[in-house]
């Protein structure tokens, strides 16, 4: 990473979290808001998400696990993107699905970055602050 982690506030950003595991969203939560976010949302499937994201006035990030029930976080990224107020949001995976394969199928999706789960959470503020100014981040491990 190539971003000066300090020059990135992460209180200026909006940050939505679709996760269906409550223990996964609270710690992802936890960590974004110790490190200085305020505007940090989670939902636990694609269609909550969409509709909490169409109400605020910007979402800038989406931090999105792949397999969820129901609709996965393809169907999501597809949402996004054909949707005109979201369609530039960042959208990272932020999954345990660590295969090469489900790694290739995320980047070819389009989605902007990857991060593995567990994540890192002495890393994982400046992975954020480094995909929120716009450095792609492939991170499995």
């Amino acid at each position: 990473m190539s971003v000066d982690p300090e020059g990135f506030n992460l209180a200026d950003y909006t940050i939505v979290i679709v996760e269906d595991d409550p223990n996964s969203y609270r710690a992802t939560m936890s960590l974004l808001k110790m490190a200085g976010a305020q505007e940090v949302h989670a939902r636990t499937n694609v269609s909550e998400a969409m509709a909490l994201a169409k109400k605020l006035p910007k979402v800038d990030l989406f931090l999105v696990d792949i397999y969820m029930p129901g609709e996965t976080g393809f169907d999501l990224l597809k949402r996004i993107r054909a949707h005109p107020q979201l369609k530039d949001s960042k959208v990272v995976a932020l999954t345990a699905s660590v295969m090469f394969a489900d790694i290739r199928r995320i980047k070819a999706a389009g989605f902007d970055s990857f991060i593995g789960k567990p994540t890192r959470p002495g890393r994982f503020p400046d992975q954020i602050r480094a995909i929120l100014a716009g450095e792609e981040l492939w991170e499995w491990r």
